[in-house]
C-alpha cells in the first residue's frame, strides 16, 4: 500500500507506511543480520490500531511452556509453514492461531527487512499492517499465549517505561516496562527502531539497566 492511497485512513498510518523502506538502511544496535543454511523462516505480524493520533501496537505474551523464548512478550507470529503462501500469510495465520486474529479486518502495508534471531536461528520477517477493523481478540490456547495487549507507541515511548536490560550472556538491549510485561530482545530492538523512524521517540537514560534473572 503506497501513502497516496492511505488519506481516509488515520493520519498516523503515514509514518507507519513508511518504516520498510527506512528500515532497509538501518543499523541496528546489536547484531540481528546472520545465520546459515540450517537458519528457518518465520514472520511476525506488527499490528498497529487506533484512532486517536498515536497508534497502538499488538504485544503477546508467550506461555512458560513454550519451547522458544518462554514468559516473554512478543509480536505473535511463527514458524512459516509449507501451506503459507509467504510470510504475510504466515504472519496472519500464526495471529488467528495465538489470539483469534481476522485477517479480512488487516491492512498489510508492508514487510521490514528479514532479521535473524540468534537464540531460536529463525530469519524473521517483520509484517507491517494496520488493524482496519478491529474486533475483540483473546488468546487462544494458554500453552502458546496467555496474554494479548494493545500498547500505545506513547506508552513506551515514555522515558519512565525505557531502560536497557543485561543479560548473563552479555547481551545488552533496549527495553519496555509497560502493561506489567517487561518487552526485550528482538521485539524491544524492533519497538526502539519503530519509535526512532516514526518519529515517538522522546529522550530517555541509556544508562538504566535493568539486571536479567535466569
Amino acid at each position: 500500500m503506497s501513502a497516496e492511497n492511505i488519506s481516509a485512513h488515520p493520519n498516523w498510518l503515514n509514518k507507519i507506511v513508511e518504516l520498510p523502506n527506512k528500515f532497509e538502511s538501518d543499523d541496528f544496535q546489536f547484531p540481528l543480520r546472520g545465520g546459515d543454511e540450517s537458519t528457518r523462516k518465520g514472520a511476525v505480524l506488527i499490528l498497529f490500531s487506533g484512532k486517536g493520533q498515536v497508534p497502538e501496537v499488538l504485544i503477546t505474551l508467550r506461555s512458560s511452556q513454550m519451547r522458544s523464548h518462554p514468559g516473554q512478550p512478543s509480536f505473535p507470529g511463527g514458524a512459516i509453514d509449507l501451506t503459507d503462501k509467504d510470510a504475510i500469510s504466515a504472519a496472519l495465520r500464526e495471529s488467528e492461531e495465538e489470539v483469534g486474529l481476522r485477517s479480512e479486518t488487516v491492512e498489510v502495508t508492508g514487510v521490514l527487512p528479514e532479521l535473524w534471531l540468534p537464540p531460536s536461528n529463525f530469519h524473521i520477517s517483520p509484517v507491517v499492517a494496520w488493524w482496519r477493523d478491529p474486533h475483540e481478540i483473546a488468546p487462544q490456547s494458554v500453552e502458546e499465549v496467555v496474554r494479548a495487549e494493545n500498547i500505545s507507541l506513547i506508552d513506551l515511548a515514555d522515558p519512565a517505561n525505557r531502560a536497557k536490560v543485561r543479560h548473563k550472556s552479555g547481551y545488552i538491549g533496549p527495553a519496555f516496562n509497560v502493561a506489567e510485561m517487561l518487552i526485550w530482545g528482538f521485539t524491544a530492538g524492533i519497538i526502539d527502531r519503530i519509535l526512532f523512524h516514526s518519529g515517538y521517540e522522546r529522550e530517555w537514560d541509556h544508562e538504566k539497566i535493568i539486571e536479567l534473572t535466569p
